[in-house]
């Protein structure tokens, strides 16, 4: 409330404001309902010099005169891209619907290799409606007292305090790639709900999407799901709940645990109805596979060699940390950090081709720069 009667921002959106702020002050042309469809090349030495734009049906050339930075998010919103890298699909994705993978596109067809398109940054999502659309709000609202997070089989899989529960939860089969535990789901008891406004509030806007039963069988059945499976499951998490610890999966116990659940007890029984189901599959809120770069940012062909005037930063790019997330900020903080070196990149190399040329002039008997 505080921020809206500001008009303040916070957190990514104050980091994107300052960026925004910085290329204005610097006299940056910023150019709205602009889709680039075409990098444009050296015929002799594959050299990226620009790339083709259209706005509103208005074909426009520029010109780079040191490199093109390729900065334009994931794919997640191109369906035979997603279908493609990751089988079962995603449950949301919280992303602007522009990422569309024209970057990795239009890097492939000037020669990039393209890597760790099966990666992503997959956090646990509430529904909520952007730009018209269902999408993806993340909130890690399955670490909860009473509730765990089960997989197809009934199974637990990961402690549902874990930091990296997207990189669990998308665990893939070495030889066929086929997801291990898709898809999985949030099952607990009515205090759950009891105390969970938020949560309920959500799950209004997206019809189904909470499911309800007056037993764990019945829910298992309304889930198809092994009906013993899940109810040994939810018996031996209880057990734990009595005895202080999880022996399974030590939920509560590292340090970002401890820090999430705040000095409060992170076990807490499933054993009073109704309980309740929701989905919890992959939500993404950026894909992570792109154009390979070297440690400079500039992208890369299948044999390693540079393509000279083309970079690649933030999701765009095969990203380092892949589906790992290492804190608040996973996606904006390594796009930052990767245009920082792009742009290092770019000065360094300008700076010794102006160099190279003072020095030829000065051996030819004239200075020019």
């Amino acid at each position: 409330m505080w921020r809206l009667l500001g008009d303040t921002r916070a957190q990514g959106s104050a980091l994107i404001a300052g960026l925004l702020k910085g290329c204005l002050d610097l006299g940056c042309e910023i150019e709205t309902n602009a889709r680039i469809v075409e990098l444009t090349t050296d015929s002799i030495d594959g050299r990226v010099t620009g790339l083709f734009s259209d706005k509103f049906g208005k074909r426009t050339r520029f010109v780079a005169k040191r490199s093109v930075v390729v900065a334009s998010g994931g794919f997640e919103w191109n369906a035979e891209l997603l279908a493609e890298h990751f089988p079962n699909g995603a449950m949301f994705l919280g992303s602007p619907s522009s990422n569309e993978g024209d970057g990795q596109r239009l890097m492939a067809a000037a020669g990039a290799k393209l890597d760790r398109m099966d990666q992503a940054n997959i956090y646990a999502s509430l529904p909520t409606y952007y730009e018209g659309r269902l999408q993806a709000l993340p909130v890690g609202f399955q670490a909860e007292k009473h509730a765990i997070v089960i997989d197809r089989s009934g199974k637990r899989f990961v402690s549902e305090y874990d930091f990296n529960i997207g990189e669990a939860l998308d665990r893939r089969d070495p030889v066929t790639n086929e997801p291990l535990h898709l898809p999985a789901w949030v099952i607990g008891d009515c205090r759950f709900l009891r105390h969970a406004s938020v949560f309920r509030w959500y799950a209004r806007k997206s019809s189904g999407w909470l499911v309800q039963a007056k037993s764990l069988r019945e829910l298992s059945r309304r889930l198809q799901l092994p009906e013993e499976a899940v109810t040994k499951t939810v018996q031996r998490y209880n057990q734990f709940c009595l005895k202080g610890r999880d022996v399974d999966f030590h939920r509560g116990e590292s340090a970002w645990e401890k820090f999430k659940v705040g000095g409060a007890e992170a076990l807490g029984a499933i054993e009073q109805p109704p309980f309740f189901a929701v989905p919890f599959n992959r939500s993404i809120l950026g894909t992570k596979g792109g154009a390979r770069t070297n440690a400079r940012g500039q992208v890369l062909r299948p044999d390693g060699s540079v393509i000279a005037g083309l970079h690649a930063a933030g999701l765009a790019m095969a990203n380092p940390i892949g589906t790992r997330a290492v804190g608040p900020g996973t996606t904006i903080g390594p796009n930052l950090t990767w245009g920082f070196i792009c742009a290092e990149s770019i000065l360094k190399d300008n700076f010794a081709r102006t160099n190279d040329r003072t020095s030829h002039d000065r051996r030819s008997g004239c200075l020019r720069w």
